[in-house]
């Protein structure tokens, strides 16, 4: 097995990958979307970070995150808004997939993957990526014919703030040309 390690860096920003469990495309039904919203302004509320990009996608989100000048405790923010609003996803009559056996034995929803992909932006280049990346993903899974058409991303947050253009990414942008699919098929 890999020696993997996160990095943790004190109010550090990072680029987040999150996938339903099974790859189940539901996250942007509108009972997921609302529930996902009000777990993660519960969470942030009481562990504070700024979200930089965030796109939502049907079976997985990318963000990317700013945590407080002397925090680096980002998994502690993801296992609460995963098992937030895995619990208040049920209760509100979603449903899970079905579990496997290692999710019976420890009691886990079937409703992400365990795990998560996390990547430390470690510069303005690397920052312009990652944020291009997120916003152009809608449009590399055929979701979207350009960033501005799909709903759920912090992009039209960026068209009124003058950033981009209304009609950014009608190509692939070259920044992002080459880069694999951070997490998303981990």
């Amino acid at each position: 097995m890999a020696d993997y390690r996160r990095a943790f860096v004190p109010g550090g920003t990072y680029f987040f990958t999150l996938v339903t469990f099974g790859r189940r495309p539901f996250l942007t039904e509108r009972l997921a979307r609302l529930v996902l919203h009000d777990a993660w302004r519960y969470v942030q509320g009481r562990r504070p970070f700024t979200v930089e990009a965030i796109c939502l996608l049907p079976d997985h989100l990318h963000c990317i995150w700013t945590l407080p000048e002397q925090d680096m405790d980002y998994p502690i923010r993801w296992t609460a808004i995963k098992g937030t609003f895995s619990r208040y996803y049920r209760d509100a009559g979603g449903f899970e997939s079905m579990r496997n056996a290692s999710r019976n034995r420890k009691g886990e929803a079937a409703v992400w993957q365990r795990r998560f992909w996390e990547h430390l932006v470690r510069d303005e280049e690397d920052f312009e990526r990652h944020f291009d990346y997120i916003h152009y993903n809608p449009v590399k899974h055929g979701l979207a014919e350009r960033p501005r058409d799909w709903p759920w991303s912090s992009f039209h947050r960026y068209v009124k703030a003058g950033y981009f253009t209304d009609n950014w990414g009608s190509a692939e942008p070259a920044n992002i040309r080459g880069m694999v699919d951070l997490g998303e098929y981990a």
